[in-house]
């Protein structure tokens, strides 16, 4: 609690007072009587004593707009176009949990040091304040354009958390959103001089997709499988490999990296195997999970979930090599 500033007034005879008697007053004569961090602990420590950290950053990020093609506007350049029209404003607060309480975006260490050099009170910015909740009418106003966030500025670092805690609308990174883009994102958020390096990072993954796509770019059965799970969905049995080689081509351009994921999967060829064997009637499907034919086995281990991925690595194992040979077999004899 602050202490009482005891008023006082002295009465000064203005024309008995000389110029050199008028000297400014320091801050230490001022501290005398307000002390320089009212309403705050005096020293950048924690209640346990121990310094704080500083978790401002000389950094800036850019919040951008994450543009998605509709079914009425295609164009990117039209006041409406990437799914947002240009003077259109979202807001983002901190979401709260099934319990009613907020999460909390803040480290305790973060909390601390941002409650010191906000001149705020100690836990002013607790999450589980019941009056005067700090988090209750915080928001985060992002429009189509570009917002920059400097993290060397105390409020801008709590928006940048705020945001980051918006999992299924915002994008952490260039990275996550390259590898694994939800629908829901709609914006990300990219570090300065972020934009450079994965610029040049997907030069050179482009570079070595064309290496590994001379090694595939014939064999249909492989550039299926790719395309599937590049883009998605199925493809028609009689599907034309010029179409796959295309599908190919967009896909090494759109996400170098997704397709290097793919191409270079050590199960790939297995894979194809329960892709054929899917085709003959060997494999049945339910849902995204495989099954035998023969006897309605996943094939999965002990507690697994037969996915695809999960599905290839069942049968390399070796103790799953008959289940594998007797699947060729039967497709060579198809």
């Amino acid at each position: 609690m602050a202490k009482k500033v005891e008023e006082k007034f002295i009465d000064i005879d203005m024309d008995a007072v000389n110029d050199e008697q008028l000297k400014p007053v320091s801050v230490e004569d001022i501290e005398e009587v307000i002390p320089r961090n009212a309403g705050r602990p005096a020293k950048a420590v924690d209640i346990e004593g121990n310094p704080l950290i500083n978790c401002l950053r000389n950094q800036r990020v850019i919040v951008r707009h994450i543009p998605k093609n509709t079914g009425l506007v295609q164009n990117e350049k039209h006041v409406l176009g990437g799914g947002m029209a240009d003077d259109a404003v979202r807001y983002y607060t901190v979401p709260v949990l099934r319990s009613g309480s907020y999460v909390d975006v803040l480290t305790k260490s973060e909390k601390t040091y941002l409650e010191y050099i906000m001149g705020l009170e100690v836990d002013a910015l607790s999450i589980y304040k019941g009056k005067n909740n700090y988090w209750s009418n915080r928001m985060v106003r992002l429009t189509k354009q570009d917002t920059y966030l400097d993290l060397s500025n105390p409020e801008n670092y709590i928006d940048y958390k705020i945001l980051l805690a918006n999992k299924n609308h915002i994008c952490p990174s260039l990275e996550e959103l390259n590898l694994r883009r939800k629908a829901t994102y709609e914006y990300v958020l990219i570090e300065e001089g972020a934009e450079e390096k994965d610029a040049a990072v997907k030069v050179n993954a482009t570079m070595e997709c064309y290496m590994e796509y001379g090694k595939v770019k014939d064999d249909i059965e492989l550039m299926r499988v790719i395309v599937e799970t590049l883009d998605g969905k199925p493809t028609a049995p009689n599907v034309k490999l010029s179409w796959l080689q295309e599908r190919a081509y967009k896909n090494i351009q759109s996400n170098p990296k997704a397709f290097l994921e793919v191409v270079r999967d050590e199960s790939l060829p297995t894979k194809v195997i329960i892709h054929k064997a899917l085709e003959a009637g060997l494999i049945y499907k339910r849902g995204e999970y495989y099954y035998l034919r023969d006897d309605n086995s996943p094939l999965c281990g002990k507690n697994e979930e037969p996915t695809l991925t999960i599905a290839a690595k069942f049968l390399n194992l070796p103790k799953n090599q008959e289940i594998r040979f007797a699947l060729e077999a039967k497709l060579k004899n198809n």
